[in-house]
Parts: structure tokens; C-alpha cells; sequence
């Protein structure tokens, strides 16, 4: 089954792309800049929207656990 992970939340976060989308394409999580438009792909969420879930506080486990789980549900009833 496809799953947003902790490690996906984090490379988001951690990434060095000025504006990074967490997109699932070809059936795998992958972080490109925000309009790259890759076709097939479907944006999951922008490191901007992560960073207004987690209110400017440091992401524990727990709440990236809570937020990839949200997100898993998201894009499998999006059928993804």
C-alpha cells in the first residue's frame, strides 16, 4: 500500500529546493520545486503547508506520524 512516511515529511522539510512539493508519481513519494508539472504526478502537500500544520514548532515524531497518516489517507482516496 502506498504510505507518506516520516522520511518523506523530512526530506520535504529538509529540502534545498526553494519552494518543494511532496508529489506522488509512477506509485512513489518524490520532492520537486512547486509548477514542475510533471505529468502523472499529483501534489500530496508543499513544504509551506507542512510548516503550517506543525504551527513554527521543531516536528517530533509523533506529529509527523500524525500528518503522514492524515496524508496517507488523503491521496488513497484520491486514488493514488
Amino acid at each position: 500500500m502506498l504510505k507518506v512516511t516520516i522520511d518523506d515529511l523530512r526530506r520535504l522539510l529538509g529540502s534545498s529546493l526553494p519552494d518543494p512539493v511532496l508529489v506522488l508519481t509512477g506509485g512513489r513519494m518524490v520532492i520537486e520545486p512547486a509548477g514542475s508539472e510533471t505529468a502523472g504526478a499529483s501534489d500530496v502537500i508543499s513544504r509551506a503547508a507542512l510548516r503550517d500544520r506543525l504551527d513554527g514548532s521543531e516536528p517530533t515524531d509523533r506529529d509527523l506520524e500524525l500528518i503522514a497518516a492524515t496524508l496517507t489517507t488523503a491521496v488513497v482516496q484520491r486514488g493514488g
